[in-house]
This record gives structure tokens, C-alpha cells and sequence, in this order.
């Protein structure tokens, strides 16, 4: 719905209604994630802990591969329905869809692929990559907010939005999977 509103948004050339637009799709998934983690913080009962641990990393893996999905339709959608024209709006929209890919191959291959990326080593590596994930789209967010890039008349607006909305998801997702992992871990030490 969001991207149908920002369409919609860009249009009529209203950056207001493209930032709720964006900002509501932000909420969701802040939403969806914790709805999805809250039962890893609230017990420790079956399945064994192992298996507890590669489903979060799973289903997290999965709502960071929407991120990038969305983010892909978003940019596709608007730039390609408005007359807005910035030569760039494929490229970044084609690398979403291709991270998103990626992302959902490998949460696909982490149940279904050996048991060597299954491991802790092999999870504690994906979440030293979750990690520098937030980093960089803490990064992006602190470069679109200090050098203006959300408040440009430029063709570009519409993108700095989206970067914004997906950034700020991005990072959320990426330490609440952190915390939800560490908490797993912890409990397998201690049980």
C-alpha cells in the first residue's frame, strides 16, 4: 500500500504525503519484527535452542530481504509511473532486488542447505554481517539527513526518501535480530 501511495504522492509532487507513506511502511515492519522476535525474548522452551537460533536468523534474514524488496518496488514503481527523470533509479532499484534475492537464498539454503551453515560459527559470522549492515545504512541516514539530501528539489528526492524509510528499517531490523540472537545465545550457554 505504501508504494501505491507514493506513487500516488509523487505525482502530486507532495513530499509530505511520500515521507508518511514511507514512514508507515517503517512502522510495519518495526511491527512485524517485533512481533516475530518477542518469543525468542520471552522463553526458552522446545524446539532445542540451535534450532531456535537459526529460525530467528531466519526469519529475521527474511524481513531484511522485504526491506530490500520493497525498497526495489518502490524505486521501480514511482520513478518508472511519474515524470519524474533521474538516471540512476534502475541501478539502485535492480541492486535492491538482487540483495533481496540473495538474502532469501541464502534464509532458503540456511534450512535446507548442509549443516555447516547452521553452525554458531556460521550464525555468529551472519550476525557480524547483520551488524555492518546497520552500520552502513546508519551511514547512508547520516549522509541524507546532514547533507540535505531529503529537502533537494532535485529528481532525486523521491530516492533519498525511500533510502531514508528503508535505512531507518534496515537498522532497526538489524539490532533487534542482534539483541534476539545474543539473548539465544546466552541461553544456550546457560542452559
Amino acid at each position: 500500500m505504501s508504494i501505491v501511495v507514493g506513487v500516488l504522492a509523487v505525482g502530486r509532487d507532495s513530499g509530505v504525503t511520500l515521507a508518511l507513506a514511507v514512514g508507515l511502511f517503517a512502522l510495519q515492519m518495526l511491527f512485524v519484527a517485533i512481533r516475530i522476535n518477542a518469543p525468542y525474548w520471552q522463553s526458552d522452551e522446545d524446539p532445542p535452542r540451535q534450532s531456535r537460533a537459526v529460525l530467528c536468523v531466519r526469519r529475521n534474514a527474511v524481513l531484511g530481504a522485504f526491506v530490500y524488496a520493497w525498497g526495489a518496488t518502490a524505486l521501480l514503481a514511482t520513478y518508472s509511473m511519474s515524470n519524474l527523470i533521474w538516471r540512476h533509479w534502475w541501478q539502485y532499484g535492480a541492486a535492491m532486488a538482487l540483495v533481496s534475492v540473495a538474502i532469501l537464498l541464502y534464509a532458503h539454503l540456511l534450512l535446507t542447505g548442509g549443516p555447516a551453515l547452521r553452525t554458531p560459527k556460521a550464525l555468529g559470522t551472519l550476525m557480524f554481517l547483520t551488524v555492518l549492515q546497520g552500520l552502513a545504512v546508519c551511514g547512508v541516514l547520516i549522509y541524507l539527513v546532514f547533507w540535505g539530501k531529503l529537502l533537494t528539489p532535485r529528481a532525486d528526492w523521491v530516492a533519498n526518501y525511500i533510502f531514508a524509510a528503508g535505512s531507518i528499517t534496515l537498522a532497526l531490523l538489524s539490532l533487534i535480530a542482534l539483541l534476539t540472537y545474543r539473548r539465544l545465545v546466552r541461553q544456550s550457554a546457560n542452559g
